[in-house]
C-alpha cells in the first residue's frame, strides 16, 4: 500500500491508472452529497422481532379470560381466535357454567389453541376442589378479564397492560365497540341491608364500571376476593373489590367490538332472564334487600306481601341483631304499612289510641320506627276494645291484614298478612285510681303509667304521618324505660330493649 502511494506521488503510473482515479474521484465527490452520514449508534432490533418479543411478554405476563357470555348464542369462539391470532402464547380462559352447548365452534388448529382452556363450574361428584376454582388455572401476574364479542388491539392492549403494571394495586377498565361505560361509587351498607351505587362524572376512581367493557386485575388482588367469578358479572367482582376499596381506572380509547349477538326480542328477554336470576341469588347470598340505583331508583329484594319475612321466629333476640344488623328495610316497610293501617281503623271506630314504648321511642328519636324495631306497639283504652269490630271478630280483613288475639294474654296482634308475619302489637291498658294497668299481659319492657299522659292526647310524628302520643313523651319513655331512655337509646341501640 505504501508502495502504491509512493508511486502515485512520484508520478510513475501510466496515463489510464490516472484517469480512472481521476473518474473514481469525480463519481464519488458527485453521489456522497446525496447520503447522510450518522455517529455509531446502538443495534436496533427488526420491527418483527421487536414485535415478537412484546407478544412474548405478553403472553408470560397475562391470561386472558371470558366469563360473560350466553351458551346459547355468543361470539366466544371469534373472540378468543382473535386474542390467539395477535398473541399465539397467550393462556386464554374460557369459564362457563356447565358444559358449553352448543360447543363452541373455533376454525383454528389443535396446535393454535394449545393454551386455550374451557372450564365448566358445574358442580360433579367426581371433580376436585382444584378444578372448581378458575383461580388454580391462572398462573400469570395479571388476568384480563374480556366480554363477549371483542377484539383485540395490539397497541391498546399494550397501553392497557402498561397502565395496569403501574397501578398494580388498582383495576383498568377500558370500553368495548360503541358501549357507553359510566364511573359508578358503590356504598355497601351491611348494617341496613343496602347497597347504593352513585355516578362519578370525573371517572377518576370508580368502584363500578357499568357498560360493555374489559377490565385488568393483579391476580394477587383476586386472591384476596370471596369469589371473584360468581355472577352477575362483573357486577359481583365490583362488589367485592369496592368492599376492599380496589379502585378501577377508565382507559381512553376502545377495543373493536366482534359479531352482533342477542338481537332478537327473545334472545335479549333470556339473557335479562338470566341477569335478574343470577342478581336474585347473589342478594339473598350477601342479604341484600334494597337498591338504590344511580338515577335515584329504588329497588327491593326482600319480603313482600306473598312472602316470608325475612327473619326466623323471635326467640329472646331478634337474628338481625344478633348479626349485627337492623330490621331488614322490606320489613321495616311492611311494619309501618301495618301501623298505619292498624291506627287508621282504631281511630275511624272511636277508639282511643296511642303509640307505646318502643314506637314512641323511635318517634321522639327519628320521626319513625326505631332502626332494629321487631314490630310496632300501639296502646288502646281496654273500654274501647269492643268499638273495633275486628278486634272482636278477627280473620283478614279486606285489605288482607291478619286480626287475632295473643294466645297467651290479653292483647292482640295484626300481621302484614297471612304469609308475611311482620306485625303490629295492640296493647290493651286499664285504668285504676288515675294508673292504666296492663289488662292482663306482660311483657317485659311494659309497665304501667299515671292516667294523666293520655289527657290530654299529644300528635307526632311517625312513619310519614301523625299519630296519637302520650303528652310529655320523653317523661312517657323514662317512666318505662329508664332515666334517659332516649339519650341511652341513641348510645346502646338495640342493647336497651335486648340486653
Amino acid at each position: 500500500m505504501r508502495m502504491m502511494l509512493s508511486r502515485l506521488l512520484r508520478g510513475r503510473f501510466s496515463l489510464k491508472v490516472y484517469i480512472f482515479i481521476i473518474g473514481v474521484i469525480i463519481i464519488c465527490g458527485y453521489l456522497l452529497p446525496h447520503y447522510k452520514f450518522y455517529p455509531i449508534a446502538p443495534v436496533t432490533i427488526a420491527p418483527v422481532l421487536a414485535q415478537s418479543r412484546i407478544t412474548k411478554h405478553l403472553s408470560k405476563l397475562v391470561t386472558v379470560v371470558f366469563r360473560q357470555f350466553e351458551d346459547f348464542e355468543n361470539d366466544v369462539a371469534e373472540s378468543v381466535q382473535s386474542f390467539v391470532a395477535a398473541y399465539p402464547n397467550i393462556p386464554v380462559l374460557v369459564l362457563s357454567q356447565g358444559t358449553q352447548y352448543p360447543p363452541f365452534q373455533f376454525s383454528a388448529s389443535n396446535n393454535t389453541l394449545r393454551n386455550v382452556k374451557i372450564v365448566s363450574l358445574e358442580l360433579k361428584l367426581d371433580s376436585s376442589p382444584k378444578e372448581l376454582k378458575p383461580l388454580s388455572y391462572i398462573s400469570t401476574e395479571y388476568t384480563l378479564f374480556i366480554p363477549d364479542s371483542t377484539r383485540v388491539s395490539r397497541r391498546l392492549l399494550q397501553q392497557l397492560i402498561t397502565v395496569a403494571t403501574n397501578n398494580p394495586s388498582q383495576g383498568v377498565a377500558v370500553a368495548v365497540g360503541n358501549s357507553h361505560i359510566t364511573c359508578q361509587l358503590v356504598k355497601w351498607n351491611f348494617v341496613d341491608w343496602t347497597l347504593q351505587y352513585r355516578k362519578d362524572a370525573s371517572k377518576k376512581m370508580c368502584d363500578a364500571v357499568q357498560g360493555q367493557h374489559a377490565v385488568i386485575f393483579k391476580t394477587s388482588l383476586l386472591q384476596i376476593l370471596p369469589d371473584p367469578f360468581v355472577l352477575p358479572f362483573p357486577e359481583a367482582l365490583y362488589l367485592q373489590t369496592a368492599v376492599k376499596n380496589i379502585k378501577i381506572q377508565i382507559l381512553d380509547g376502545k377495543l373493536a367490538a366482534g359479531r352482533s349477538v342477542l338481537k332478537t326480542p327473545i334472545a335479549k328477554q333470556k339473557a335479562s332472564r338470566h341477569i335478574r336470576d343470577y342478581r336474585m341469588t347473589l342478594y339473598k347470598q350477601l342479604g341484600v334487600k334494597t337498591v338504590i340505583r344511580d338515577d335515584g331508583r329504588v329497588q327491593w329484594y326482600g319480603c313482600k306481601r306473598e312472602s316470608q319475612r325475612c327473619f326466623p321466629p323471635v326467640q329472646g333476640t331478634p337474628s338481625y341483631i344478633l348479626e349485627g344488623r337492623n330490621t331488614p328495610p322490606c320489613c321495616r316497610r311492611n311494619i309501618r304499612r301495618t301501623a298505619a293501617h292498624v291506627l287508621r281503623a282504631l281511630l275511624q271506630a272511636g277508639a282511643r289510641c296511642w303509640l307505646e314504648t318502643t314506637s314512641l321511642l323511635g318517634a321522639v328519636a327519628r320521626g319513625d320506627l326505631l332502626p332494629w324495631a321487631e314490630y310496632a306497639e300501639i296502646g288502646i283504652h281496654a273500654g274501647d276494645l269492643s268499638r273495633v269490630s275486628w278486634l272482636q271478630r278477627g280473620g283478614a280483613d279486606n285489605d288482607g291484614f291478619i286480626w287475632e288475639r295473643a294466645t297467651k294474654g290479653h292483647y292482640y296482634r295484626v300481621a302484614y298478612s297471612a304469609t308475611n308475619r311482620v306485625y303490629v302489637l295492640i296493647l290493651p291498658f286499664n285504668p285504676k285510681n288515675g294508673t292504666m294497668w296492663p289488662a292482663d299481659w306482660v311483657m317485659a319492657h311494659q309497665r304501667e303509667f299515671p292516667e294523666r299522659h293520655l289527657h290530654p292526647l299529644a300528635q307526632i310524628q311517625f312513619a310519614g304521618r301523625q299519630a296519637p302520643a302520650p303528652n310529655d313523651a320523653r317523661a312517657f319513655l323514662d317512666l318505662k324505660l329508664g332515666a334517659n331512655s332516649l339519650e341511652r337509646c341513641q348510645k346502646i341501640g338495640p342493647k336497651l330493649i335486648y340486653p
